[in-house]
């Protein structure tokens, strides 16, 4: 095991390297990447690449009738990256919200309890990268307004409101019911966890493939990543019966801190290869998708895969998936299916999707 995060780690700088310079001239004003292949006024992006066929032929990869729930419990112990909020409370503080109200008989009443959540709700814990969240900044350009430009060249100025972006927001995205792809790179490598700032290649994706025994992505697919970087976290919310936490609050912040402070990811050339096939959605279980070690400093290119696929192309995102039971159970190729709530105007959408197979 040692052994094999060595050599891992002594290829992260020619990986890095390689891929920089492979996407040195990524020019956002030079490239055409508006409209998009479904019109200027497309708000949906991928999901228009899952047809009623595509539907049909998902639904059969469903033979065993089994399934897996890939969204993380949202609890107020799991990390967040640096400015988000994420707090559940309970407004009565123990004590009923409503009620007592009447249930017939004597000795009966009815009551209710509610929940506040206060938080960046589609930017937390599992979450889902909708078309108004990342954008390209382009300053001092021929031809181009100053400014901050979503899927095709929304300028975030024209767009947005204090209560939500009047363009591309997750009520317009539709939903996934589609092929799912599993590409298990820490099973490939043989290990718990690929190591921080690990770059995956276009090549352990084709090997990854090979050993799952499973075709390539296609059109309409969603393809995951497993890394195993939320190993982490994951238990950050369980309980005892005492009601103490499994973890030390000082256990918990420091191995939040480890998790935020880089990750394995998807390099650029995998992001590339996989929106020429037209994908609708690329997914992972670490909490950015790119590969980071900030200790080294950021990449030349800080977020490639969120601007090339989502701002360009409108291929979205998942993060911080819980990919582990279908990688025990070997399940590379499911049914996914998902809908990201109707928040009008939002950048993204909380989730827990089903994987069935």
């Amino acid at each position: 095991m040692k052994g094999k995060l060595k050599i891992f780690a002594a290829s992260l700088l020619a990986t890095a390297l390689s891929t920089t310079l492979a996407h040195a001239e990524n020019n956002p004003v030079d490239e055409k990447w508006w409209p998009s292949e479904f019109g200027a006024d497309d708000e949906a992006g991928g999901t228009n690449y899952i047809t009623a066929q595509k539907r049909i032929e998902a639904a059969k990869l469903v033979k065993k009738g089994k399934m897996a729930l890939l969204g993380h419990p949202y609890s107020n112990h799991m990390p967040l990256v640096p400015g988000r909020t994420f707090a559940l409370s309970i407004p009565s503080g123990g004590t009923t919200t409503h009620g007592p109200l009447n249930w017939p008989g004597d000795g009966f009443d009815q009551t209710f309890y509610d929940e506040l959540v206060t938080a960046e709700i589609g930017q937390v814990g599992t979450q889902w990268d909708g078309l108004a969240h990342p954008t390209i900044r382009v300053k001092g350009q021929p031809g181009w307004k100053d400014g901050d430009y979503f899927y095709n060249r929304n300028l975030s100025q024209e767009v947005g409101t204090a209560r939500g972006f009047k363009k591309l927001g997750p009520e317009k995205a539709g939903g996934f019911f589609t092929r799912g792809l599993l590409i298990d790179v820490a099973a490939l490598k043989g290990v718990k966890t690929l190591p921080k700032g690990y770059a995956i290649t276009l090549a352990d994706y084709k090997a990854a493939l090979a050993k799952q025994g499973v075709g390539d992505a296609t059109q309409g697919d969603v393809v995951v990543f497993r890394t195993g970087w939320n190993a982490l976290w994951k238990t950050n919310h369980l309980g005892r019966p005492a009601g103490e936490k499994a973890k030390s609050d000082e256990q918990m912040a420091k191995d939040n801190a480890e998790f935020g402070s880089g990750e394995p990811g998807v390099s650029p050339e995998v992001c590339d290869y996989l929106a020429s096939k037209k994908i609708s959605m690329i997914g992972s279980d670490t909490w950015g998708l790119e590969p980071y070690d900030f200790a080294n400093g950021a990449p030349a290119s800080f977020a490639y895969c969120h601007m090339n696929l989502i701002v360009r192309r409108g291929i979205y995102n998942f993060e911080n998936l819980d990919l582990d039971d279908l990688s025990a159970d070997k399940a590379y190729e499911f049914l996914f299916s998902w809908a990201p709530l109707k928040l009008v105007g939002a950048t993204g959408s909380p989730g827990n999707p089903v994987a069935a197979y």
